[in-house]
């Protein structure tokens, strides 16, 4: 004999209920979840759309008032949301960190005076005696030889003042001396050293030493990378004698 019991169905259905609503409750936390970083991703891209039209607008006030000669002035409001905006080496910078890959590493882009650049840490400046290329972690200091219109005696084993590592503080002793199949002759000769660029922001940076010795002619290229704490070098337009 079958026997039902109303209470025990009763029973069943608020136990499925609970089931469907603990189930509905995890699909909901998994797509939120996953939701997040796109969501993020977007609001970052939209801070960084947003500062770029920003100051393509100011370049073009800025454009504007320099037709209209002197005695132009504006006043014009700056809001800045994310990020940070400071004036450096004569230039407005507005730096946004982010997480969300809105340009590819070491990119550069230029929209008229507009440059949008992304993990560009490299300067590069020449001075009276030297040259120097930096970024957020090295700074390399390199003498300066003579130029391209004026060769003077120039020594691979010179061109290297030292190189500082700025989280420490620390910095290079000896010398750094660049040769080509082990011969001591090629360190040595007559040339110069030059910037191959100039400026701060950039994605990387090389110094140029031409050298003319006894027994090769070529020239030496020194890189500095962005983020990078060290050199790359290698050797160009070579020519045995």
């Amino acid at each position: 004999m079958l026997h039902f019991d109303p209470k025990c169905k009763k029973g069943a259905i608020w136990v499925s209920a609970v089931i469907y609503v603990l189930v509905g409750i995890i699909v909901l936390t998994v797509v939120i979840e996953a939701g997040i970083p796109f969501i993020k991703s977007l609001q970052e891209r939209s801070n960084v759309n947003r500062a770029r039209n920003t100051f393509s607008s100011l370049d073009q006030q800025i454009q504007d008032v320099a037709k209209e000669g002197q005695g132009s002035q504006r006043i014009i409001p700056l809001e800045v949301s994310e990020g940070s905006v400071k004036v450096e080496d004569g230039k407005l910078r507005w730096k946004i960190e982010t997480n969300s890959k809105v340009l590819e590493p070491r990119t550069r882009v230029e929209l008229g005076n507009l440059v949008i650049a992304s993990d560009v840490d490299v300067s590069a400046a020449d001075f009276t005696n030297y040259h120097v290329l930096q970024n957020s972690r090295i700074l390399v200091n390199f003498t300066r030889y003579g130029s391209k219109d004026n060769h003077t005696s120039i020594n691979t084993s010179s061109i290297i003042n030292y190189i500082r590592f700025k989280d420490t503080g620390s910095q290079t002793t000896g010398a750094f001396t660049f040769f080509i199949d082990q011969n001591a002759s090629s360190t040595n000769g007559t040339g110069y050293t030059e910037l191959q660029q100039t400026g701060s922001g950039l994605a990387s940076a090389a110094l140029k030493a031409y050298v003319n010795s006894t027994v090769y002619e070529y020239d030496l290229l020194l890189t500095l990378d962005s983020k990078a704490d060290f050199l790359r070098a290698q050797i160009e337009n070579f020519k045995a004698k």
